[in-house]
């Protein structure tokens, strides 16, 4: 992911193999007024800045994986409870 300016992380490549990996898993876009590339392209931006700072900072690579695979848990979570409160309002309770 990183270039070979040795300038951190290429948002583009990020959000190509985030798309990659919703080829896999397909989320349910419909009915949503946002572009899907755009989407992916903020967020992967956004993502790669975050760890152009942590880079910035000093931050360890073994420690920026463990804050990158703490976020995956967290928005596993945060989408388990979501997806839940989903079924849930369509059973009516």
């Amino acid at each position: 992911m990183a270039d070979s300016g040795n300038r951190g992380i290429d948002h583009h490549t990020l959000a190509a193999l985030a798309r990659e990996v919703e080829d896999a898993d397909p989320i349910a876009w419909g009915g949503l007024a946002v572009d899907r590339e755009t989407v992916y392209d903020l967020i992967a931006s956004q993502i790669a800045e975050m760890f152009r700072g942590y880079e910035a900072g000093g931050v360890p690579r073994d420690r920026q994986m463990l804050i990158a695979l703490a976020t995956v848990v967290k928005l596993t979570v945060e989408n388990f409870v979501l997806h839940q409160r989903v079924l849930r309002n369509e059973r009516g309770e």
